[in-house]
This record gives structure tokens, sequence and C-alpha cells, in this order.
């Protein structure tokens, strides 16, 4: 028979008066009903063992004598609702079934037969077709037949399971052979049995299970994973109080304790069990494990490596406190047990047995709530071992920070530790109900960059902590421990926090007077307790180990002690005779009380230089305080106390005064020195100099460039006074005396080139000392004045200079400087005649002429043809240079280029093209003689013209485009070709019948012959047009 819920009704009929129903119409309405009622159980309560159904052996002289199995509840995955029973009340009807009674404590099984399961075939004991598990029946006394035998023949014990087992078939009955067949039904059989199998059997049941599975059943998987405690104290009992420690050995009891537990990996094995269960990937240990050895590799912040590990066995301890309410399933799988419920083994003496059904809930009891935390539980585990992160760089890129939090409370509830790399997927996995209620954000840790931006979680010191028992201090591990002591002190005082703080020393401290401070082989064997918790509590001690490493106090390590200790309540005072003192002035005493108190110096809890001991009294050197504390309050502590004792350092100028310059007034009569000032902000001090040391003082400030010039008056070489200055701010001043100062600065000057044109622009002096002055040593040397600089102009320079090396002197003193002014050339240049060709003549001789003076001196270069191809030819005495062009028509008239050069200076000009202009053909007529016979009869002499040639030329020919010229007429013919159409191009044979044309380009074109009769003046026309293309058209 199939299970019920293997389909389902989801709909059914009413029934309406005087209806004749049938069977399916009636069964549907019944079937729609139970699968509801069904389906309510299983997806509203849950499925499994509610309660009771517990057996137990009873033996008789050694041997089993029975088999006692309590009453109780289970819901199987088909919605069956099992209880024991026993007959109450016979029925009398041929076809009604027996009642039966649920009230009763237990049943007590003494008998036992093979059980066959060949009525049903039910698949979670069958095996093949015609197989199935081993199996026996049980069955009370009043149950059993002669079928039976009795229960001490059960061999094995310790290898058989029970079962509860719902046998359930329709029963065939024979057909209806009477007049009334209304009792007539099928026949629904419900037979609860008590099974027993073997441990095979059980195993072929439980791998049909898909619901049983669950990692409460994993082997000493609810025992808890204790982290060993690092009792510090052991190092004084194995070694002696007078044994030498250093940090290498509390690193080493740390490092001990987790090699001992394999850096948690049985915490790992375990947590990857579960995972495997529910479906999430495992967690790598080794990769975990080469973090925390990599972390005991550097100064400080091996603790944390402990740490962690210890939060893991936290998230772990919370983990299976859950683990036994976690049996919530929101769609159970319907064939897992449908028909049958596990009881466990017969024997067990376990309580969490893996062969008995527990109870799985609905989600609908809210038990879910535990499965789920379970899940983000394991992947807090995930992140906290991913997130992990600790270096020297890390810690010292941190900053001191105190955070409430939870002492005793789940890791869940506590302030998130500065050792974890925050993203918002660990903040989600840190606290389930806050996550739940969306407010992961609402966490409190030390970085809170990722956190609300609520003021209470940004800064929650500020609001009520009345329920934060503990405070995680954090960010001063490797740190200087004076200044993380002191920052620590600060913000506990600011916050009124309530624990104590100590230091402890690894060296003796000889003659140690700070009460907060002790060496640590004594402390740690008079103050029992000591233990790291990564912060105090509130009425704890909280410890900084720290070790001098050179001139440095290292903080390694840190401790609490729950209680407070031991510093003594002593009062303490400290004064100074000034609130405010110069940055150079004189150590000042303090007064001490106690007088042999330890006396520092504090700024924003850090500790800095500036106190002296000069014969066993304290004083104040303001010459040891770092420029960096300035203009701010120093505070200071008597063994370990803050004071309301302050001071101010006040900058006391450094100033640097040098002589820049010493140079002579044009009239001779005065000395300029000029005084450069340098020192950070000289612009802030007020500057009161004596310059002729006569105690005449006048206050002369230095300009923004740090300048100071005065003009001394008929000073003597012989005797020359030193100068004083007091430089001073805020009353601080500072004494500075010039002595040897008088010496004539060395002149120098330069020029950017030793040569330049005469018609250049001007270039600048370099002069030194700056206010020299410049001359040239001939008369109109080109030197001038503008804009208050000396500057050269060789436009001033007279003609017969040029070509001459001008020097100059400073201060009328001799310089290196020198110049040579090279003369521009500045000609003009034309045509001075164009012979035109005549008859079959092709050239064209042309006489240029150069105008200007001077013109013999330079060289010229030509360019005739306008092509950038050039050649030297230099006019003769006439002036004139001559030139014989080919071919030369109106049409190519070349523009001329000439470059004049003299040395570097050089002069260009260009001639247009409009230099050639042949004149028109013209004819005349000296006499015509006429016939005597024809007096009055005129003839017209006529003349044609053709042109021969291709009206189409590509441009990738490699011959040039040739056009024959053709003229009919008298023997006297002149011909003249000319371009009237398209770019320019290169007409070879203008004046002949052939014209060869060079340089075309893709274009359309057009040309024109003209035949002239010299005779007659009668002349013809013929234009060609061409295309000149390329061969990709």
């Amino acid at each position: 028979m199939d299970n019920q819920l293997k389909n389902i009704s989801t709909q059914y009929r009413k029934f309406t008066k005087g209806q004749y129903v049938k069977s399916p119409q009636f069964n549907e309405f019944l079937d729609f009903f139970e699968d509801q009622d069904r389906l309510s159980r299983v997806m509203l309560q849950g499925v499994g063992i509610v309660c009771g159904l517990k057996p137990q052996p009873i033996y008789l002289s050694g041997q089993l004598d029975k088999i006692l199995l309590s009453q109780g509840v289970a819901l199987t995955t088909d919605g069956d609702l099992l209880t024991l029973n026993k007959t109450n009340e016979v029925s009398k009807e041929l076809y009604m079934s027996d009642l039966k009674t649920i009230n009763l404590e237990n049943k007590k099984y003494t008998h036992f037969k093979v059980y066959d399961n060949f009525k049903v075939r039910y698949p979670s004991f069958s095996i093949g077709a015609t197989n199935q598990i081993e199996l026996w029946e049980l069955a009370t006394t009043e149950e059993a037949n002669s079928d039976f035998q009795t229960i001490n023949n059960l061999s094995n014990l310790e290898d058989k399971y029970l079962l509860l087992y719902l046998e359930s078939y329709e029963k065939e009955i024979k057909p209806c052979r009477g007049v009334d067949c209304d009792n007539h039904g099928i026949q629904q059989i419900r037979n609860l049995k008590v099974l027993v199998t073997t441990a095979d059997g059980i195993k072929y049941i439980l791998e049909r299970d898909q619901i049983q599975k669950h990692p409460l059943f994993i082997e000493n998987i609810l025992e808890e994973v204790k982290q060993e405690r690092v009792i510090v104290e052991r190092l004084i009992l194995d070694r002696g109080i007078d044994a030498q420690f250093s940090s290498s050995e509390v690193k080493d009891l740390y490092r001990n304790v987790l090699v001992r537990n394999n850096y948690g990996k049985n915490i790992f094995e375990k947590i990857n069990a579960i995972s495997n269960l529910v479906g999430i990937s495992a967690v790598d240990h080794q990769n975990f494990k080469n973090k925390l050895e990599e972390c005991f590799d550097q100064k400080a912040g091996f603790q944390y490596a402990y740490d962690v590990v210890k939060d893991l066995s936290d998230t772990y301890s919370e983990i299976i406190k859950l683990l036994p309410k976690a049996f919530t399933k929101c769609l159970p799988d319907l064939v897992s047990f449908p028909k049958h419920i596990m009881l466990g083994k017969l024997t067990s003496n376990i309580q969490l047995d893996s062969t008995r059904h527990q109870f799985y809930n609905s989600p609908v009891l809210d038990d879910d709530k535990a499965t789920k935390k379970v899940i983000l539980l394991i992947n807090r585990f995930k992140q906290q071992v991913q997130n992990f992160r600790y270096s020297d760089d890390f810690e010292n890129e941190a900053q001191i920070k105190i955070t409430p939090s939870q002492k005793l409370n789940p890791l869940s509830n506590k302030a998130i530790p500065f050792y974890y790399q925050i993203t918002e997927e660990f903040l989600k996995a840190w606290n389930f109900d806050k996550t739940s209620n969306r407010s992961f954000g609402e966490n409190l840790g030390y970085d809170a960059s990722l956190l609300s931006s609520e003021m209470h979680i940004q800064n929650p010191l500020d609001f009520n902590i009345d329920t934060n028992s503990f405070y995680n201090i954090e960010g001063h591990q490797g740190m200087d421990y004076y200044e993380a002591f002191e920052k620590i002190k600060q913000i506990r005082d600011k916050q009124q926090l309530g624990f104590d703080i100590m230091g402890l020393s690894f060296g003796e401290l000889k003659g140690n007077k700070d009460m907060f401070k002790a060496y640590f082989n004594e402390y740690v064997d008079k103050n029992p307790g000591l233990e790291h918790h990564r912060g105090a509590g509130k009425g704890d001690t909280f410890v900084l180990v720290y070790e001098i490493i050179g001139r440095a106090t290292r903080v390694i390590a840190d401790f609490s002690l729950p209680y407070i200790c031991c510093t003594p309540k002593i009062d303490v005072k400290l004064t100074l005779p000034d609130l405010v003192i110069c940055s150079k002035a004189a150590p000042v005493p303090f007064t001490v009380f106690p007088m042999n108190g330890d006396v520092r110096a504090v700024i924003d809890g850090r500790l800095i230089e500036g106190i002296d001991i000069r014969d066993g009294k304290y004083f104040f050197n303001p010459t040891l305080v770092n420029s960096d504390f300035y203009n701010q309050d120093i505070s200071f502590t008597v063994n370990g106390k803050m004071t309301d004792c302050t001071i101010r350092v006040i900058p006391q100028s450094f100033m640097k005064v040098d002589v820049e310059s010493v140079t002579p007034t044009e009239d001779s009569t005065g000395t300029t020195v000029k005084f450069k000032i340098s020192g950070l902000g000289f612009k802030d001090y007020t500057y009161t100099w004596d310059f002729w040391d006569n105690g005449n003082w006048v206050n002369l400030n230095p300009d923004s460039e740090g300048f100071v010039t005065y003009v001394f008056r008929d000073l003597n070489p012989d005797v020359i006074p030193t100068i004083k200055v007091d430089v001073s701010l805020n009353g601080c001043i500072q004494n500075i005396a010039l002595d040897d100062w008088y010496k004539e600065t060395p002149v120098k000057l330069s020029l950017p080139t030793a040569e330049i044109c005469s018609t250049s622009p001007s270039v600048p002096f370099t002069v030194s000392p700056e206010n020299g002055v410049v001359k040239a040593n001939v008369v109109g040397g080109g030197v001038e004045i503008k804009d208050g600089r000396y500057i050269f102009n060789p436009k001033l320079v007279n003609t017969s200079l040029h070509g001459q090396v001008i020097n100059f002197t400073v201060n009328d003193k001799p310089t290196s400087c020198s110049i040579k002014v090279i003369t521009q050339p500045e000609v003009s240049i034309h045509v001075l005649s164009a012979d035109y060709p005549t008859g079959s003549s092709n050239q064209t001789v042309v006489k240029f002429e150069i105008l200007g003076n001077p013109f013999k001196d330079y060289t010229y270069s030509w360019d005739f043809l306008g092509n950038n191809h050039w050649e030297i030819r230099n006019p003769d005495d006439k002036r004139n240079v001559t030139y014989t062009y080919y071919d030369l028509n109106r049409e190519n008239v070349p523009i001329v280029k000439v470059k004049i050069s003299n040395g570097d200076c050089v002069q260009d000009i260009s001639i247009d093209n409009n230099w050639y202009n042949p004149p028109a053909p013209t004819v005349t007529i000296d006499g015509v003689e006429f016939s005597s016979d024809n007096c009055c009869e005129r003839i017209t002499p006529t003349v044609k013209a053709d042109i021969k040639g291709p009206i189409e030329f590509p441009l990738s020919s490699k011959e040039d485009l040739i056009l024959e010229g053709i003229g009919e007429g008298p023997s006297t013919l002149i011909y003249s070709w000319a371009k009237i159409k398209g770019p320019k191009v290169t007409l070879v044979g203008a004046n002949q019948a052939n014209l060869t044309i060079k340089n075309l380009v893709t274009e359309n074109y057009a040309f024109q012959l003209t035949v002239l009769n010299l005779e007659s003046g009668v002349f013809a026309k013929k234009e060609i047009g061409v295309r000149v293309y390329s061969d990709d058209r």
C-alpha cells in the first residue's frame, strides 16, 4: 500500500439533498480531510518520537526475561500518530474493529518470532524484489500464539535494535452475495508492531533516512574543547624569583599551549564534521596554523594568537549548546520513515542514540531559530579564521582604544576584538539576534568604520555602560611603554573607568619611585591570579609588561588581576616658577612632594624629554623639549600620578644672519651691505640692529625673501664695527653678533652668448653683486638699464665696432665677460633684366641686382627654381648675379629665394613670381606691292591649328605627357603653348610645335596652342582637355 501523502487530495465535493453518492465521491471527501490532518501534523508539528517509547531489557537469572517498552507518542513522516495500545473491547459486529485503549504505562514483551513483511513489502525493510533485512516481531504474553517463542531465546542482544512499525495495507474481502452489502467495505489494516533488527538492518534503514542524519550523533561532538590556561606564575615556580626573564619566555608559555593542542585542530575537525552534515564548506586548519606561527615570529602580539583560538573555542561552545535544540525541519522528507520509528539499541547506555529517532520540530514551534543560529555560528567560525590578522605593521598603525564589553557572556555579546578584519559579512555572523533584527551594525568593536554611525556605537564610553562588566583595551602591544601607559591612563581618567593600571619591567628597577611600575619577578610572585584577558574588568588591575630594547621600552604583553593592586594612595604635588619658558632658557627647578618623587613630562598621554636631574634635584630643561611640542601645555607626573603642574615652551628664534654682499655706492662715499636672514618662521620675529656697535639700535625687519639692506657712510675698511642683532618673539630674545663681516664681494658678470647680430633683441647681464655697476670698455658699447636690470643692446653699438670684442667691468673691476657684434645683412635684390627668347630658342637670361651697403662681405645662397635646391652665387663688382632659365613662360615663373649670410647672421629675401612678363608677339609690315592686274581683288591668307594627344592620361605613367601641335599655312609659322586650366605644371617646349608637360597631378587640365603667321599676322588657336587620373579610379 502506498504512503498516504504520496498523492494528496486538494479538493472535494459537497453533497446535495437527495443525491446518490458513489464511493469515489465519498472517498474523495474522506481523503481530503485525512490528507489535511496528516499534513497538519507533519508540517505544523513535526516528525519523530515526541515522548516515551523507551525500551528496557529485564533480566532474570542472567537471561533476558522480557523487554519493557514505555508508553509514548511518535509521528511518522506520513502523518501517522503512533502510540502503544491494547484491546479494550472486542467488537460484536462482524465488520467492525475491536476498540483499543492507550491508557497504559508500558507493555511487556515476552515472546518473539521471525517477521516477514510479505504483505506490504515496506521499502525501508526490503532488499531487492524478494529479500528483506533481518526482522523479529515482539509480542506480549496475551498477544503471543504458537508461532512465537519466549524472548530468552533471543540471542546476541548487543546486536539488536528496536523499531515501531505500523503495518498498513488493505484487506481483500469476498464479494457481497447477500441482499444488504452496506456493511461491506475495503478494510484498512493498521497493525502496530514492535520489531527487532540487527546492526546491519538498522544501517540499511538509516541509509534511506534523510532526516535522522544530525551533527548531534557525531561521536563526542558535545564535548567542549577548552583552552588550556597560561599561568605566568609557573615561570617563578620553575626557575625561581632571581631568574632573569624576557619576552621569549612569556611567548613560549603561549606557544607551548597552542602546540600541545595543535593550534586548535580538534575544534576544526569537529566544526568540519558538523559543516559537512549541514552543507557548509570546510575550514582549512593548515592556513590558520600558518597565520598563528607567523604571529609568534612578531616582536609583540603573540597573545592574540592564543586569544583567537580561545575565541574559536567559545564559538564552538555556543554551537554545541544549541545542537540538542536544532532538530527543526521545514519540509521533512516524506519517505524517510513513513511507517516506522526507530527506538534505538536494545542495550544502549548512551543518552543520544543515532539509531533512535529524535523529534524534528516544525518551524512554527520557533525551534527553527536554534538551527539557523547553529548555521550562523559555523559561518562566524569561518569568518574568525579567515579574518584574523596581526602583524607589527598593523600594530604600529593602531591607536589605543578602550571598548566596553562583557566578561562572562557568550562571545556573541562581547565587543569585536581588534585583531579581526571587519567586513559586513563578518558583522552579520557575529551576533545572531542583532543580525535577525537587522541591527548587526550595532555591535561594539575596535574598528567602528562599518558600524552604525550612532554616537552610542561610535563612542560607547560616553554613554551608559552599566551592563558592560569588562573593557577591551587594545592597540598598545608593541608601543613604547610610557606612551601606552599614559594614553590608557588618560582615557581611563577621562571616562572615569573603574580599573587600575600597572607596568611590569623584565629588568630590575633600581631606586624605583614610580608606584605604578614594578619589577616583573617580584610582582608576579606577590600577586597571584595574573592572566591575559585582552583588557580588564571593573575593579581589576590592567598590567602592561614591557621589555627594554636598547633605549626603547616596548610593550610585549598584557595581563589583568581580578582586584585592584597595588598602588598606595599618596598625595603628590609639583610646582615650577613659571608657566611659560623660552626654548633656549636655562633649566628651572621643580618643587616636588614627596621630595624623592619621580617626575616625568607628559603631552597627551605620551612621555617626552624635558626633565633633568642635577645633584639629585629635578629641573625642567626646555632645550631638551622637541620643537614639535612648542606652544603646547606640558603636564607632569610624580610617581606615576598626574599633577596640575604645567608649562609651555615658547620657540626662541634660531635665526641665521649672513652678509650677502658688500658693494660701494655710485658716489663712492657709501658702502651698501645686504644681509640675508634665514630660519623657520623668520617673518614672525622682530629684529633690532646696532650697525655701528655704538648702542644706537634701530628696528629693521627683513623683506619677504629675508633680505635687509643698510648703507654705511664713510666706512673705514681698517676699523670695521661689530654688527649686533636682537631677534625677539613673545619675550624670548636671540642675540647675534657679526664680526669680520667686511669682505668685498667678488664681481662676476656673464651674458648668455659670446656673439650677437647687430639687429638682435637685447640680452640680460647676470651681475654679481646684484647691485653692481656694469660698464663697457668702449664708448657706445651697448650697455643700458631697463626695468632695473643691466642689458646689452646690440643696436646701440656703433657699426665701427662690429666684429670687435667688447669687454665689460663691474664696479670698475674687470670681468671675463665679453661679446662680439656681427653686422646683420640688410640688402635688397631685384630683377635688373630678362632676355626673352626669339626664334627657336628656349633660353631666358635673367640678371639680378643687389642694392644696399655693404654687400660684398656676405655669402649669397640662391634657390632660383623655387624647388629648395640651393647654390652659392656671389655678386660681381657691378652688384649683379646672372642665371639662365629654360622654357620660361608666364605660367611657370618661380619664386626666387635668397639667403644672405654673415656668419650666424642671416637675411632671407623672397622675389615674387611676377618678375617675368614677356611681350605679346607683334608684326611690322615694311611694305605691300599689288599686281597691276589685280588692283581691286583682296585675298586674305589663312592659318589652321590642330593638336594630337591623349585626352586621358594615367598618373602612374613613367613618361611625360606630350602634345603634338599641327599648323597649316606658310612655312614661317610661330607656335605658342599655354595652360588655361588646372594646377601648376612645368611646360617644356612652350614655343615649339610639340609640348612636353611635367609635374602633373590628378586633375582636369586644358591646354591651348596658338599658331601665328608672322607675314600676315593671321593666327589660329586650338584647345585640348586632358584628364589625369590615378590607377585606383
